[in-house]
């Protein structure tokens, strides 16, 4: 039994070690079409909170409230919808934690106004 731990020793002296693949070089894939919603962001991203076109995105594209529009306009602010999947969700998601944050008095959702 002592000679094939001695021979199993030598194997593994002789062969220097388990093989490791050769690192590959790591290049982030980019999608070459935007996710949706990503340019009506983008749009609304450069013009005024207080302009007709971003309440209209607020209410139109986001489905809230017109009272959410600076909560919204923080949300994108914050710009984690860039690198997301969805950024709809995103910005959606981030506007009702600015809301809470701000104080804002805003049915949450599914709630109904009483």
């Amino acid at each position: 039994m002592g000679s094939y731990r001695r021979g199993k020793a030598r194997d593994i002296v002789n062969s220097r070690g388990p093989l490791v693949p050769p690192q590959k070089n790591y290049e982030p894939v980019r999608r070459t079409q935007k996710p949706l919603g990503y340019a009506e962001i983008e749009a609304a991203s450069q013009s005024a909170q207080d302009s007709p076109e971003f309440e209209a995105f607020v209410r139109e594209k986001l489905n809230m409230p017109a009272e959410m529009v600076p909560a919204v306009a923080d949300a994108i602010g914050q710009q984690k919808w860039k690198i997301s999947p969805n950024p709809l969700a995103v910005v959606r998601t981030a506007a009702w934690q600015a809301a809470r944050r701000m104080g804002l008095s805003v049915p949450t959702p599914g709630q109904h106004p009483v």
